[in-house]
């Protein structure tokens, strides 16, 4: 059992009361106790599995080897503790990518890094994308939250993207589209074969070797997404205009 000296931090979210919980930004990066780690660790899985209406404040205290009154001595409730986890899920979600999707020096490896930034997070924090999903299922007040404060943030994936595709298409390396909604296609189809991975397994034989299939997916991604944005040809204008008639 955690000693109960053990206190939050005063710089930490799980510290806060009151409105300025709810207000921090997502893309902050603050130290966490060991015993908040260790409930946010708890919290993380008994919300992802059992959705923020089903989990249970003494079950995630369990979790987490401490009592239910120090539980709510960290946080005043289940509300604010489902707040701060889904704040900590997108830090986590935005540290994943790191230098690799800022540093890159062109559009073609912009776009790798963030494919391969996402699958990557996806794959290796199963947890932090069911909160997500069932987030988004649960109507998505806190995805919309912190999506929109990554939007306008300098650095995050979303806005690195959105520069990044809009000076492709102004240097003529990719032809004109519209960023959110590229932004959005790739995205889904990163996504995608890991929410219906029972599905791809059945109808991709590859698929048996899941680990192999995910680094030759990512290769795929990427290929399919950047050459389909490549700049029309007068041949492939022609091509188009004969298929549609």
């Amino acid at each position: 059992m955690t000693d109960s000296s053990d206190t939050p931090s005063h710089d930490s979210p799980a510290s806060s009361s009151g409105d300025d919980a709810t207000q921090q930004s997502p893309l902050e990066v603050s130290e966490y106790s060991d015993t908040e780690q260790k409930i946010f660790d708890a919290a993380l899985e008994e919300f992802a599995r059992k959705g923020k209406d089903g989990a249970r404040m003494q079950s995630i205290a369990d979790a987490a080897d401490i009592n239910k009154a120090m539980l709510h001595y960290y946080f005043r409730g289940k509300d604010q503790l489902y707040a701060d986890v889904f704040r900590h899920t997108m830090h986590r979600f935005m540290a994943s990518f790191g230098a690799s999707l800022i540093d890159a020096p062109t559009f073609a490896e912009t776009l790798r890094a963030f494919i391969e930034g996402y699958v990557s997070f996806v794959r290796d924090n199963q947890l932090c994308v069911r909160l997500i999903v069932n987030e988004n299922l649960a109507g998505g007040t806190l995805v919309a939250e912190n999506v929109q404060r990554m939007k306008t943030t300098e650095g995050t994936p979303p806005q690195v993207m959105v520069q990044r595709i809009r000076t492709a298409v102004d240097e003529g390396e990719i032809r004109p589209v519209d960023p959110e909604h590229t932004i959005l296609s790739i995205v889904s189809t990163c996504i995608f074969f890991f929410a219906m991975r029972p599905t791809v397994e059945a109808l991709h034989d590859d698929a048996s070797d899941w680990e192999s299939f995910v680094t030759s997916r990512v290769d795929h991604i990427y290929k399919l997404i950047y050459y389909g944005l490549a700049p029309r040809t007068d041949k492939t204008a022609t091509d188009n205009s004969a298929d549609a008639d």
